[in-house]
């Protein structure tokens, strides 16, 4: 039978339900506690998406402010860092919308900019960038949802589909299906390759 690896450890797990059960009933000291364990993975995901730390860092505090709010009607029966990573994949997508970060189609990673570069590469870079952004901002929420979780959580197949709550096949046919309309909008800045190759 397998193992499950990431399983908490008892004392872990209770240490964490004390802490979101005190914070869910105004404490601060313990919501403190709460966001000193979490801070760190959460700054992750939002840098990952938005390339800057300010803005990772506003993202973070978003996040925790819904948190916050949203405390007192969490749920134990799912794993709390599957609740979290979800808070803050919203928070990134509503960070897409409002902001210009960097992003590209398959790393969505920064792209650093070249010193060298001829001012039409990167003013033709950044259009594709903006593009590519709106494109993922514009997607069904459950699709943007679901590739937000893997691009920006780094989150397995698995981990979407707990943290999701739906089945394994669900998850990898929203991935594919979030990745053809994302080639369906952006038309020929998803295969800048076969246009040229066309021209």
């Amino acid at each position: 039978m397998a193992k499950v690896q990431d399983a908490p450890s008892p004392e872990g797990d209770a240490e964490e339900r004390r802490l979101i059960d005190r914070s869910a009933a105004g404490d601060q000291e313990a919501f403190r506690q709460l966001v000193l364990r979490y801070h760190r993975l959460v700054i992750n995901v939002a840098f990952r998406a938005l390339g800057e730390v300010a803005l990772a860092e506003d993202v973070a505090q978003d996040v925790f402010i819904k948190v916050y709010k949203a405390l007192p009607g969490y749920r134990h029966d799912k794993p709390f860092t599957h609740w979290l990573h979800r808070v803050a994949a919203n928070a990134v997508t509503d960070a897409l919308r409002r902001r210009r970060p960097i992003v590209s189609l398959d790393g969505m990673e920064q792209l650093p900019a070249s010193r060298e570069a001829d001012p039409q590469d990167i003013a033709t870079r950044h259009d594709m960038q903006r593009a590519v952004r709106d494109a993922i901002a514009s997607l069904p929420s459950h699709y943007r949802d679901t590739i937000a979780l893997q691009a920006f959580g780094e989150l397995s197949y698995e981990e979407i589909a707990k943290t999701l709550d739906i089945p394994l096949g669900t998850v990898m046919s929203r991935l594919n299906g979030a990745k053809k309309l994302l080639r369906e909008r952006l038309g020929a800045l998803a295969h800048p390759d076969e246009e040229a190759n066309t021209a």
